[in-house]
């Protein structure tokens, strides 16, 4: 698993491109695994000046590496800025970080599920 998904990233890494688009490169990876692929490797994306575009679930560990984060809900732009202004955010910290109060996503209808602060 991690070992594939980072031996493709040095792959592409090589070709040096400008742009990076990165769709949950950390998915089925072991927490310790995901954090040094993200870390590293979006380290030396960006040392390459490369831009670097992540779609990611894992918030907190897209925050350490990030300048700007954005939170999409229902198709929209529900929550943007930097790692600090989000992080200073209690709907943000409850709902994506676990922070003190979280609230868990609760179910409108047996088919629905509404995340706290997504309206």
């Amino acid at each position: 698993g991690g070992e594939r998904k980072m031996l493709a990233m040095g792959r592409v890494l090589m070709l040096d491109p400008g742009l990076f688009l990165l769709d949950e490169p950390t998915a089925n990876l072991a927490p310790m695994v995901a954090t040094a692929l993200l870390t590293e490797h979006v380290r030396q994306l960006a040392e390459s000046g490369a831009a670097v575009l992540i779609v990611e679930q894992r918030a907190k560990a897209v925050l350490a590496i990030s300048d700007r984060s954005y939170v999409l809900g229902g198709g929209e732009v529900r929550m943007e800025g930097t790692p600090a202004e989000l992080s200073g955010r209690p709907d943000f910290v409850e709902s994506f970080l676990g922070g003190r109060g979280a609230a868990a996503a609760r179910p409108e209808t047996p088919d629905e599920v509404r995340l706290p602060g997504s309206g």
